[in-house]
């Protein structure tokens, strides 16, 4: 079978499946997991945020939300048209009318964001609040806007709220990232993503898939793998 055959069956499983899991795939394919992601960067897939990103489905069947969420109707596995957990709850803090809590935050993404949030706050450049026994994360990256959240989250509580505080002190560490990251993607364009992973995780860089695909969406990096 050809590649573009085998690339056509792998989409036609999909769109009759609506998501799989990457075992899934590679067993019914016969392919390695790392062959499986070749082909499927080949078919624009897009990787759930939820189920530590095992699964995969057709940018063209998903119908999101307002949320920017769809749900896998066979499976519910979820997915994201912003690509990763970190970005949609960016969007969501960013674009929330008082902040939000990881409770909030929960029953937004309908995952648990508790485990998250410390690394999700490095990256994104949260601070945070309590209010009401509960820290509340806000966006610092345009003052005014948070300045408005701060001022109805203080309406709608019934404290008046401790000092802000950065969520994660982890600015230069999530700026070292980025400029491993993309020493990575310069000196070898043609490698896969599992590759570039790979070998700045063997340098000693704490560097996961999902910081490499943030990082990509975040500075607009556009790559054929």
């Amino acid at each position: 079978m050809s590649r573009e055959q085998k690339l056509q069956s792998i989409r036609e499983y999909l769109e009759k499946s609506r998501c799989a899991s990457g075992t899934e795939l590679a067993n019914k394919f016969s392919l390695s997991l790392r062959r499986l992601s070749d082909y499927l960067r080949g078919i624009n897939c897009l990787t759930s945020y939820s189920h530590r990103r095992s699964f995969y489905t057709l940018r063209e069947i998903t119908h999101f939300d307002k949320q920017h969420i769809w749900r896998c109707p066979r499976k519910l596995v979820l997915f994201s048209d912003l690509g990763s957990l970190s970005a949609l709850v960016d969007w969501h803090v960013r674009n929330s009318q008082a902040g939000l809590t990881c409770r909030q935050l929960s029953e937004i993404t309908k995952v648990w964001i508790e485990p998250h949030i410390k690394r999700i706050s490095k990256e994104r450049g949260f601070v945070r609040q309590k209010f009401d026994s509960e820290y509340v994360y806000f966006h610092q990256a345009n003052k005014k806007i948070q300045q408005q959240q701060l001022a109805r989250r203080r309406k709608i509580s019934s404290t008046a709220g401790t000092d802000m505080e950065p969520a994660s002190e982890g600015t230069m560490v999530s700026l070292r990232r980025d400029l491993q990251i993309a020493l990575a993607l310069l000196n070898h364009p043609k490698e896969s993503s599992a590759f570039i992973v790979s070998m700045l995780r063997k340098r000693g860089h704490q560097i996961t898939h999902e910081n490499l695909v943030d990082f990509l969406h975040r500075y607009g990096v556009k790559k054929n793998w």
